[in-house]
């Protein structure tokens, strides 16, 4: 029951965290990388204050600090994707980076799904063609490449992509080898998050302030949103194993694929695009049900 519960806030919050500061004019992808940093370290403190500090030694810091440090790298990338590709293309392409770079830590890092029975096995294998199946559906519901992008803006937008797939499928790592309690491990992962994208937006040598004060809210809420849904998917990597964890996480974008077409009506209720996208979240969903059925 908790595996669920920490997968169900991972889901909705990580398929919702990019949708408020999408339509945010910045001046570089290094200054949201910021302020999401500066929200999510907002949280992270709140969360701690409220746990206590027992247990936070230096020794116990700096690996989780070493994953943030990661994670702005991450972050970087991904807004950059997200700016020449689009949410859903730059989504559906890191969400299967994801999948298969945490399953290779996992296995080779930390062992697991070495003692399955061949049934689970055959089962898990199921599970991650599924789910992979129906992440690739949704991405090229509309097409995956938007014929009015350049082809050097798309092919910077896929690198970026992947990029960010690598690292996010990654930087959790440090957390784990640092064998801290998650709820001491997300501060100093917050505070490298936060140290790691602010060397970036000093380097882009750019005024920090936005436009406007709804933008300010707008862009924060994406750091609080990602923040939740980063503890949910920690929380949910230490229940059921990284390989499982990471990737019932990335179907948060079975909810981006839900809210475009039902909310943002992108793409059209009814027409091909949405029956395509609705299919792949099924699969998606489907899968995600067998990785956590898997003992």
């Amino acid at each position: 029951m908790l595996g669920a519960l920490y997968a169900l806030v991972t889901v909705l919050a990580w398929g919702t965290w990019l949708a408020p500061s999408q339509k945010i004019a910045f001046r570089n992808q290094q200054i949201k990388t910021f302020y999401v940093a500066s929200a999510n370290l907002a949280l992270a403190s709140v969360v701690a204050s409220i746990q206590g500090f027992n247990g936070l030694t230096w020794s116990v810091f700096w690996l989780p600090f070493i994953g943030g440090l990661v994670w702005s790298v991450s972050g970087f990338f991904a807004f950059t994707a997200t700016h020449k590709l689009g949410m859903a293309r730059a989504y559906g392409i890191w969400a299967p980076v994801n999948v298969i770079i945490s399953v290779l830590w996992g296995v080779l890092l930390f062992g697991e799904m070495t003692s399955l029975t061949t049934q689970s096995l055959v089962i898990l294998a199921i599970a991650f063609i599924v789910s992979l199946t129906g992440i690739v559906m949704i991405i090229i519901a509309k097409g995956f490449k938007d014929t009015a992008t350049p082809a050097s803006i798309f092919w910077i937008g896929v690198i970026s992509a992947v990029i960010a797939g690598i690292f996010w499928g990654s930087y959790f790592i440090p957390i784990k080898l640092s064998a801290a309690s998650l709820w001491i491990a997300n501060l100093p992962l917050s505070v490298g998050i936060f140290t790691g994208s602010s060397i970036l937006a000093i380097l882009s040598k750019q005024p920090i302030s936005l436009n406007k004060k709804s933008d300010t809210f707008r862009v924060m809420l994406t750091g609080l949103l990602w923040g939740i849904g980063n503890i949910g998917m920690l929380l949910l990597v230490d229940e059921i194993g990284a390989a499982r964890g990471f990737t019932i996480s990335q179907l948060g974008v079975v909810v981006n694929g839900l809210l475009g077409i039902f909310i943002l009506k992108d793409p059209q209720p009814q027409s091909r695009a949405a029956w395509l996208t609705l299919v792949g979240c099924l699969f998606a969903t489907i899968g995600g049900i067998l990785l956590g059925s898997v003992k």
